[in-house]
């Protein structure tokens, strides 16, 4: 049906009608601006590997050298941002032999700030002791998750660096089921060696690991306390043990990837080298990981956008098309 137009004319020209609808759109943004709507929404535990090794400056953040542990914050912290409302996340630290859990996971948008401090607060002075066991830290990280609500993902994140050194014939028993947790080993690091540094307490180096100070083979290799010195284990080769600890490179450090590569298989997580925060955020959205849980989503910003087009309309443009056909016109023809 048509309006007729001399009805349709004063309709448009009066302001009313539009600032109506905009109080309407105002209070249906307010009023109404949630609905819960599924969605893909994730749950990860993030364990920082906070060991010496992780002071090593081979990552960069935007242009600028940076250390594994601050490359790691960062890239977190990144993530915090880009996983959607609705997806929780818990933090832990490694060190020494086991994980440490400071929180379970919370819903990120609701805790974004508390997430973020206590992601500022993690640092080297938090180990409680100079021992890198890797394979033992995320075998009590899986434990941990093991223990956390259903569907909670693993992401360790860790330069895989062990010290003192493993035995590749003597590995830690791995006494989970593979594959009954899920999520991710990170690879952090670089491929060349580089110095460790010792840090004074005020944050400072003072210096770096040198050959001496640290083991360079496995204790296993090094034999064990007896009646006679020294004496071998069962099945551990301790030839040329004078000329390996000679050519050891412990204090040295870089990503031990063939090392993590190893324990994803053994524990049925899967590996991924981070070296940069788009890799790990596109790592950690992989449907894989996700579930389908009821969020609220707010889209009160709809009607509240209508209102405002309602507003300008009603308040700009209908005076504009209301004012006289011609202001100036009359005046130019004043006196003729």
């Amino acid at each position: 049906m048509r309006i007729p137009r001399r009805f349709a004319e004063p309709l448009l020209r009066a302001p009313w009608p539009w600032l109506l609808m905009a109080l309407v759109l105002l209070g249906s943004a307010i009023r109404y601006s949630t609905f819960r709507v599924t969605q893909d929404t994730y749950r990860y535990l993030f364990v920082v590997d906070i060991t010496q090794s992780m002071n090593v400056a081979d990552m960069e953040l935007g242009g600028i050298a940076a250390t594994r542990l601050e490359f790691v914050k960062s890239v977190i912290e990144t993530a915090f941002g880009s996983l959607p409302c609705g997806s929780e996340a818990g933090l832990a630290i490694f060190t020494a032999h086991r994980a440490f859990v400071m929180f379970t996971p919370v819903e990120i948008c609701e805790h974004y700030r508390a997430l973020s401090e206590m992601l500022e607060k993690v640092d080297w002075r938090m180990a409680w002791t100079a021992r890198s066991e890797v394979a033992k830290g995320l075998y009590s990280a899986i434990d941990a998750v093991g223990q956390i609500e259903p569907e909670t993902r693993l992401v360790f994140l860790t330069d895989g660096h062990e010290a003192p050194p493993a035995n590749q014939d003597i590995r830690p028993p791995f006494g989970a089921e593979p594959g009954a947790v899920t999520g991710l080993i990170c690879g952090i690091g670089g491929p060349v060696p580089g110095r460790i540094p010792h840090f004074n307490d005020a944050g400072n180096i003072v210096g770096y690991w040198s050959h001496d100070e640290v083991l360079q083979i496995d204790v296993y290799s090094l034999g064990r306390a007896a009646t006679e010195q020294g004496e071998a284990m069962v099945g551990i080769d301790m030839a040329n043990i004078a000329r390996r600890i000679m050519l050891g490179q412990e204090h040295l450090s870089s990503l031990q990837e063939d090392h993590l590569r190893e324990l994803a298989m053994q524990t049925g997580l899967d590996y991924v080298r981070v070296d940069s925060p788009s890799t790990f955020v596109e790592s950690l959205l992989d449907d894989k990981y996700a579930r389908r849980t009821p969020v609220l989503s707010d889209f009160g910003w709809i009607p509240a956008t209508l209102a405002f087009f309602c507003l300008i309309y009603g308040l700009v443009v209908v005076p504009w098309r209301s004012r006289p056909e011609s202001v100036i016109g009359p005046s130019l023809h004043l006196g003729y």
